[in-house]
């Protein structure tokens, strides 16, 4: 099995031109790759538990094989497995004994971008929403970059945007460690939190990664931290070469949001050799201090300041952030990614912002035992601020079901009107729903099929679209 043990670069992977088999293609972070792979010319087979999703990647090129077909790595020159992919799956085993060459998902986005000047984007919080906003803002600087990020973007039409010019634009994920395949340029940390601890021995060793990560790009274009968070504002001290941007009176780049509407938000931010004013469509003050992080990158990485003023006026945020997904008169269905208690947090916060004086009612899904066990007590406390919060069954993901840890540590110590309901329930009472209401469908599970099966109750489209 190849083992990469130093930074990847592009002779990392093989010809193009040659047969590459992805496992766990229907995953956000693989159908971006394989976007790419497919842009370079090489042949690429993908295989996947979701057969569905596997079948609409044959719109890019891609070559759908059945996930029990071990034939496809042991044919290919390449397979690149996701972190979701288990080091004893079928097709490993296979293409290891056949001497086919082995990559995780991170390694060979490494080798695809490490060439070129690269913008990272990492943090508990934001990135994902970050990263595409920064490759926006180069967009529209007529710099041409190449994008590849954890979410769906309307814009592009999918999770990468392919690109000619110098940058490329990635989303920096901690888990697994994979932002540590990464050589960036400039470094952008929008948060450091407790997370994904079952990848890391110890907090400390969370933090002392992030700080790996960051440290390549601090002789270059530096780094960029959030003033708003301890976490990130803690790294960003313990190296140098480092800028800060944020709501904070200390950050080197501070945002104010000028105005906010029901149409988006006019802010400003200001500090050194800037003052820029913009438009944002996407609510919520934690969008807007996503778009400080994204301006002033592209400042960093060259963009001109006259090109970023309205980079940002049309959009409403990538697809499951605060997404709208179905409305009949002022009932309105949101579906939300937010599994973290801060990004509950910013959620509620910007939906209330968006929709003043509404009735906010949150369906909330748990995602993994593990994070459900750590912060039940946190994830409680922030649901307490919609005037109604239904808990579903626990999304488990990749883990293993832990003795004891159900839902119910969610709402136990909540107030009342935070309870336990299912997925029955929650459809329900989106489409019972009356008055000015918004229902928020929130987490990183499967929570995302109620949504849209709520909206199309709500508006009698069977697509809930």
């Amino acid at each position: 099995m190849l083992v990469t043990e130093q930074i990847p670069r592009l002779s990392d992977l093989p010809e193009s031109g040659s047969r590459v088999h992805l496992l766990g293609a229907a995953g956000a972070g693989m159908r971006a790759l394989a976007a790419v792979l497919i842009d370079g010319g090489w042949k690429v087979t993908g295989s996947d538990r979701d057969t569905e999703a596997l079948r609409s990647l044959s719109a890019i090129g891609l070559t759908p094989v059945s996930e029990s077909d071990s034939s496809a790595g042991t044919n290919a020159a390449l397979v690149i497995r996701s972190s979701a992919v288990p080091g004893d799956h079928p097709t490993v085993t296979a293409a290891y004994q056949a001497g086919v060459p082995i990559l995780k998902r991170a390694v060979a986005v490494g080798a695809l971008v490490n060439e070129r000047r690269l913008a990272a984007v990492a943090g508990t919080h934001g990135k994902t929403t970050v990263t595409t906003m920064l490759g926006l803002a180069l967009e529209a600087a007529d710099r041409d970059p190449l994008v590849l990020v954890g979410g769906h973007v309307s814009e592009w039409g999918g999770n990468a945007r392919i690109g000619r010019g110098p940058e490329a634009v990635v989303e920096a994920d901690e888990y697994d460690r994979s932002f540590l395949q990464l050589d960036p340029t400039l470094a952008v940390v929008t948060s450091v939190e407790p997370e994904h601890l079952e990848c890391y021995d110890s907090e400390a060793g969370m933090r002392s990664a992030f700080q790996t990560f960051a440290a390549s790009a601090v002789d270059r274009a530096g780094v960029l931290v959030c003033a708003d968070d301890a976490g990130a504002l803690e790294l960003g001290t313990a190296i140098g070469n480092r800028l800060s941007y944020g709501f904070s009176a200390s950050a080197d780049y501070r945002v104010e949001i000028v105005a906010a509407t029901s149409d988006g938000q006019h802010c400003r931010v200001k500090g050194r050799d800037l003052d820029l004013s913009f438009d944002l469509a996407a609510p919520g003050a934690h969008n807007a201090q996503n778009a400080a992080a994204a301006l002033v990158s592209a400042l960093r990485l060259g963009a001109e300041v006259e090109s970023l003023t309205g980079c940002l006026r049309h959009f409403r945020g990538v697809d499951r952030r605060l997404q709208v997904v179905g409305s009949r008169g002022d009932v309105v269905i949101v579906d939300d990614y937010a599994h973290h208690p801060t990004e509950v947090r910013a959620s509620i916060s910007a939906v209330r912002s968006a929709w003043p004086g509404a009735r906010l009612i949150v369906v909330f899904q748990p995602h993994l035992y593990s994070r459900t066990r750590a912060m039940a007590a946190e994830f409680g406390r922030e649901l307490s601020s919609a005037d109604q919060a239904l808990v579903l069954p626990i999304y488990p993901a990749r883990e293993e079901p832990i003795e004891g840890v159900d839902a119910g540590l969610v709402v136990q110590d909540a107030p009342g009107h935070v309870r336990q309901g299912s997925v029955d329930e929650a459809v329900g009472l989106a489409a019972e729903a009356g008055g000015e209401t918004v229902v928020v469908f929130m987490g990183a599970g499967d929570v995302t099929e109620a949504a849209h099966r709520a909206a199309g109750e709500l508006t009698g489209d069977a697509l809930g679209v």
